[in-house]
């Protein structure tokens, strides 16, 4: 664990929906960074990369913009990209002590949708059999901080009953303020998961590797 790992210097982003409300109120008349009527002053504050901009504490996942996508090989000539829904998650944050941050999330093992021409079977390597396991998680072990606001999140995935030692490559998105006025913290992550050390079916051997992408956001409690 890298104890004492600098963090980058903070830059200023600003969010796409904040410049295109910054545009409306320009044209208006409104001097920039002040929030037209019925706009709350949360939305127009710019995001930072700067960690310490979000204070130590338990924060709780955004179900509304998070969500977990995985890109499936077929027979290794192309993918299936299926999306999922996040059921629950907590982050401890911590700026001052990386080593300290924490993470679990739940997945819900049902996809959004499937592909419309091919339906993949219950029965078939694909699937997640939902019915006897409905939900994946991820539980955080270690967290090792890199420059660029990357970091390598150790951690141990729960799947189809399974539990194998996985990591996440997570980068710092944006920290801001959610509609309320709360810190909020957005990381996305990708991790890379061996089909076969979750399931012993035969089809686990041509499927391979699959490329899961997670994009969260945590807000303070």
């Amino acid at each position: 664990m890298n104890n004492g790992t600098r963090w980058p210097k903070p830059w200023i982003a600003a969010a796409s929906l904040t410049l295109v409300v910054a545009g409306v109120v320009q044209a208006q008349g409104t001097p920039p960074g002040t929030a037209p009527a019925g706009v709350p002053a949360a939305m127009m504050a710019p995001a930072t990369k700067d960690p310490a901009a979000a204070p130590e504490g338990t924060y709780r996942i955004d179900l509304e913009h998070s969500s977990v996508v995985a890109r499936v090989s077929h027979r290794g000539m192309s993918y299936n990209v299926v999306r999922f829904g996040v059921r629950e998650g907590t982050m401890h944050w911590n700026p001052a002590d990386p080593a300290a941050i924490a993470l679990d999330v739940t997945v819900d093992a049902k996809p959004y949708y499937a592909p419309i021409v091919y339906k993949i079977p219950p029965e078939s390597a694909q699937s997640l059999n939902v019915a006897k396991f409905p939900e994946a998680r991820f539980v955080s072990t270690a967290v090792h901080v890199k420059d660029g606001g990357r970091a390598t999140i150790d951690g141990q995935l729960t799947l189809m009953g399974v539990t194998k030692p996985v990591a996440i490559e997570a980068e710092l998105v944006g920290i801001g303020r959610s509609m309320e006025g709360a810190p909020t913290a957005g990381f996305t992550g990708t991790m890379a998961i061996n089909w076969g050390d979750f399931t012993a079916q035969p089809m686990a051997r041509m499927i391979g590797k699959v490329t899961v992408v997670l994009d969260a956001e945590f807000i303070r409690n």
